[in-house]
């Protein structure tokens, strides 16, 4: 018995049939295709969806920021039982009807203050050069609040007129280079009508 292996003579060797050709070229054409709307994808992903994204975010803090505010030492505490929370220096805390000298401010009030002394307003981050909302507490200390850097406009106003209703809009507006030739402007609004539960209606 023999151990040799025999391999077939080089001209009855077989080649690619037109069928193995074609699926060969589609299944190429499927992985090339794929990979070029992954590309594609990306590519849009971070020129026009993440800045929208980052815009909604902006605009949305803003309004959080002004609505109910943080934790802060200057408005006081109060106590549950055996427990004491830090009050919030939102607006939606206001104790008596704000004053809006300007459409980017508004004074107002809380528990510890005795007139509209506290401040939201639209300043310029000196960093960047953008906008971005500033609180002043009843000290006339100022806080920037970072993650609103971008904001373009701020706006208040008494809704129907009423004082314990408050409208406030944030807007965020920038060009951004997008996927088509020469650009996008892109705009984020959010507004939110802030119902001061401590004001008469």
């Amino acid at each position: 018995m023999s151990h040799t292996i025999r391999l077939p003579d080089a001209g009855t060797g077989r080649a690619f049939t037109l069928t193995e050709l074609l699926t060969a070229s589609f299944i190429a054409m499927f992985i090339f295709l794929a990979a070029w709307s992954i590309y594609v994808m990306s590519w849009s992903w971070f020129y026009e969806m993440s800045p929208r994204i980052e815009a909604q975010r902006i605009a949305r803090i803003a309004l959080s920021a002004i609505r109910e505010g943080s934790m802060d030492d200057t408005v006081g505490t109060f106590s549950v039982g055996a427990v004491t929370f830090k009050r919030r220096n939102g607006i939606a805390n206001a104790i008596a009807e704000p004053d809006i000298p300007s459409l980017q401010r508004i004074n107002y009030a809380l528990e510890p203050d005795g007139s509209n002394e506290r401040s939201f307003y639209l300043g310029i981050d000196a960093a960047s050069g953008l906008n971005a909302l500033y609180y002043m507490d009843n000290d006339g200390t100022v806080h920037e609040i970072m993650a609103t850097i971008g904001l373009s406009d701020l706006k208040f106003e008494k809704y129907l007129g009423c004082g314990n209703l408050i409208k406030v809009t944030a807007t965020v507006e920038k060009d951004i280079a997008g996927t088509r030739p020469g650009g996008q402007h892109i705009k984020a609004e959010y507004s939110d009508i802030v119902s001061l539960k401590n004001v008469a209606s």
